[in-house]
């Protein structure tokens, strides 16, 4: 019973921990730093759970996230889950090709997933949509692309952290001085 309720724990820890990222990326991040391109901060706990978990796992994540991110976004439900879902394909597709241990990798699968969310949300609203999507920014793509990749590198030693404090097996190179 002791070890469903660590499980149970770590759900909601990371689940609280989406929604608070997701909150900063929406509305705290345009009041303090204007129109500069956000970082999609929600997608670090997705990326963490696609690559540190089982694919069962990462995609009860996903959902969990897309219904924060839908809450605090103006995207319908239906949208942020396919967005997440495709973005769960491609980093599960190369989690055992090109990825490897380690916050290095971690912060390459946030510059991975920030690269396919417009992508993945221009395509769904062409198909989609009456009237899709017709702008596609290319600096704000590449924008929050590094600053994800960038704010992906403490979350990473943060989701460490939750790991060891919920009991549940950190990835290896969280085990530094760092935190």
């Amino acid at each position: 019973m002791r070890e469903i309720g660590f499980v149970a724990l770590n759900y909601l820890l990371f689940g609280l921990l989406a929604e608070l990222l997701a909150g900063f990326q929406s509305s705290l991040w345009l009041h303090v730093f204007g129109y500069f391109p956000s970082p999609y901060m929600w997608i670090a706990v997705l990326n963490y759970w696609i690559l540190y978990r089982s694919i069962y796992e990462s995609l009860i994540m996903s959902y969990i996230v897309a219904f924060a991110m839908a809450t605090m976004t103006g995207a319908p439900l239906e949208s942020a889950m396919c967005i997440n879902l495709i973005v769960w394909g491609v980093i599960y597709l190369l989690r055992n090709r090109i990825l490897w241990s380690g916050p290095n990798s971690y912060m390459l699968a946030a510059g991975i997933s920030a690269l396919v969310i417009p992508v993945a949300s221009f395509t769904l609203s062409f198909f989609v949509d009456s009237r899709p999507a017709a702008e596609f920014y290319f600096y704000d793509w590449v924008l929050r692309a590094l600053l994800t990749s960038a704010f992906a590198l403490p979350l990473f030693y943060v989701f460490g952290f939750v790991d060891r404090l919920t009991q549940r097996e950190p990835p290896k190179d969280t085990e530094s001085e760092v935190v």
